[in-house]
């Protein structure tokens, strides 16, 4: 009957309403940071040092293995991991937690979550010295990342040389200070990450609507 037509209808505009508000907020949204002049522009090298991973010959790379070797491609998705057997200094080795940058062609900071891995020459593992919150980098780097992709300079897009990066300059305010914008912005993301939750969620409504109607 044409009336519950219209219910139907009218049900899945409300969900296509929620996904659209909440695509919105998750496109249009980018972290930010408001720099106080009185900040000490430092260069990274002066209070963090760029490891660079091992690198491999094809053959090096095994489909079994004792530990996973981290790549770029792994390093944005979950696929199509190698392994290796072989026994290396510490420093080749990234764990949970530690901070890491990709650096060729697809690029950008993330906080590792995985397992302890040997991870590729083409990422950078980033130890810090102790008045520098690992987060509060981790969102400098972001915003960084982006800015230099939005400006689509060619060659330092697809390839970020470890001496600019070592002279690249941040903004350092006290430890404490880093430490509250760090949690501002986790909180930020936090509701970008519930943003995206919802739109699984509706989209799932839309489609369960879909197949009732279709029997």
């Amino acid at each position: 009957p044409l009336h519950i037509q219209e219910e139907i209808v009218k049900e899945i505009e409300g969900y296509q309403k929620i996904i659209d508000g909440a695509k919105q907020v998750v496109e249009n949204y980018k972290p930010t940071i408001k720099i106080d002049p009185s900040w000490e522009m430092i260069e990274l090298q002066k209070f963090a040092t760029l490891v660079n991973g091992r690198a491999y010959k094809q053959a090096e790379l095994l489909d079994n293995g004792k530990t996973p070797v981290l790549r770029v491609g792994n390093f944005f998705s979950n696929k199509e991991w190698y392994y290796s057997d072989l026994e290396l200094h510490d420093d080749k080795y990234c764990n949970e937690g530690d901070l890491l940058y990709a650096w060729s062609a697809s690029f950008g900071p993330q906080i590792w979550k995985g397992p302890k891995a040997i991870f590729h020459y083409h990422i950078w593992k980033i130890v810090l010295k102790p008045h520098i919150d690992k987060k509060y980098l981790y969102y400098l780097l972001k915003i960084s990342t982006e800015e230099i992709k939005a400006q689509g300079h060619g060659i330092a897009m697809m390839h970020i040389t470890k001496g600019g990066m070592e002279k690249t300059k941040f903004p350092i305010p006290p430890l404490d200070i880093q430490k509250q914008i760090a949690e501002q912005l986790d909180e930020e993301q936090n509701i970008i990450e519930q943003n995206k939750r919802l739109i699984e969620i509706y989209d799932q409504k839309i489609n369960d609507k879909i197949s009732e109607v279709w029997g």
